[in-house]
C-alpha cells in the first residue's frame, strides 16, 4: 500500500457484518505495502438486506477492482455472478470477486485451499485417510470439496460430515458425492473412533466455556486435529488435543496459506509467488502471543507416532 492514497490507488472491499474482528485488511495491507502495491483493502460492514444492492453498486465505481467475502455473506455472492469457479459452485458460496478486463464478476471460493496449505504446512498427513468435518456450514462444505478434489489418492479417502443440524450434513455430503471419487457420507454422531482426522468446522471454543464439540480422548492415537477458528486461540479444543501430544492445529495458518491465492486471483503474481514462498510477516501479524513460536516450528506439536 503506498503511503498515500490517490487516484490511482486499486481499492478492494471485504464487506460483512459485523467486520470489527476482520484480519484480512491488516494482512492485505501489509502485503500490499511489502510488495510496493498501489492498492488498499477497505472493511464495510453491510447488513444482509442490503448486500446485493451493495455488490452491484460498488463495483460501479472504476477504481474497486475486487472483493474479499466477510460472513454472512459468501453463500449470497453465486446468483450475482457472471461466473464461478468449481469450488464456489459445488460449495455454494465465494469468498473472493475480481472484476475481470470485460467488466464481468468472477468469484472463487479459497477455504479449502488454504486448509489443505495449512495441513501440510503443519505435517498434518490427510491424502488418502479417513476425516471427520464437524459442521456443515459454508466453511466446511468447502474443506470437504478441497479433501475431496484431489481424489483418493492427492485427497481423502473417506470424508464425513457431522452437524447437530437435521439434515443439514446430509445435503452437503450428498453433493459432494455426486461430484468427486472420494467417499463423502453423513454420520449422525462426532465420535471421533476410526478417524485419522478431526477437522472443527463449527463455532464451539469462541466461548471459554463452550462444550468440545469432540471428546478427544477418544480420538486415535495417530490421530490429528484441526480447529479453524481464528478467535480464542489456542482453544479449549486445541488445548486438550496438544495435551493428549496429539498434532492438534489452529486456524491461522488456514487464513495466512489463502493469501497467495487471493493475490495470484487479482492478478498479483509476483507478490503471490513472494508470499508463497515466505509468508512468515503475515503469520506475525495474526497469531497470539502466546502462539508465536509456532511460526518457526510449525511441527512442534507433530505426534510423536507420525513419520
Amino acid at each position: 500500500m503506498s503511503p498515500f492514497i490517490t487516484g490511482s490507488t486499486q481499492a478492494y472491499l471485504i464487506p460483512g457484518d459485523p467486520v470489527r474482528n476482520v484480519r484480512l485488511p491488516r494482512m492485505f495491507n501489509a502485503a500490499f505495502a511489502r510488495y510496493g502495491i498501489d492498492a488498499v483493502l477497505v472493511p464495510v460492514q453491510v447488513p444482509v438486506r442490503d448486500f446485493a444492492v451493495f455488490m452491484k453498486s460498488a463495483f460501479l465505481a472504476r477504481n474497486v477492482r475486487g472483493m474479499v467475502i466477510a460472513p454472512p455473506h459468501k453463500p449470497r455472492v453465486v446468483d450475482l455472478l457472471d461466473g464461478c469457479g468449481l469450488f464456489g459452485r459445488v460449495a455454494g458460496s465465494v469468498n473472493v470477486v475480481r472484476r475481470t478486463e470485460g467488466d464481468q464478476l468472477e468469484g472463487d471460493l479459497f477455504d479449502g485451499e488454504g486448509l489443505i496449505g495449512a495441513l501440510d504446512r503443519c505435517n498434518v498427513p490427510f491424502r488418502g485417510k479417513r476425516v471427520l468435518i464437524l459442521g456443515a456450514g459454508v466453511s466446511a462444505a468447502a474443506i470437504g470439496v478441497a479433501l475431496a478434489e484431489g481424489g483418493t489418492v492427492n485427497g481423502a479417502e473417506h470424508i464425513a460430515f457431522f452437524d447437530t443440524a437435521s439434515g443439514k450434513a446430509a445435503g452437503v455430503a450428498a453433493k459432494l458425492d455426486a461430484f468427486f471419487d472420494a467417499t463423502v457420507v453423513a454420520v449422525d454422531s462426532n465420535a471421533p473412533e476410526g478417524y485419522d482426522l478431526v477437522i472443527n468446522a463449527t463455532p464451539l471454543g469462541l466461548a471459554e466455556d463452550d462444550a468440545l464439540p469432540v471428546d478427544v480422548a477418544r480420538m486415535a492415537p495417530h490421530a490429528a486435529l484441526f480447529d479453524i477458528l481464528l478467535r480464542n486461540q489456542p482453544t479449549p479444543l486445541v488445548r486438550a488435543a496438544r495435551a493428549r501430544g496429539l498434532n492438534a492445529q489452529a486456524g491461522f495458518e488456514m487464513l495466512v496459506q489463502q493469501m497467495p491465492h487471493y493475490f495470484r486471483y487479482f492478478g498479483h503474481i509476483d507478490a503471490a509467488d513472494a508470499m508463497q514462498a515466505d509468508a512468515d510477516f503475515l503469520r506475525e501479524l495474526i497469531y497470539p502471543p502466546a502462539m508465536q513460536a509456532e511460526i518457526a516450528t510449525p511441527l512442534r506439536y507433530q505426534s510423536p507416532s507420525v513419520a
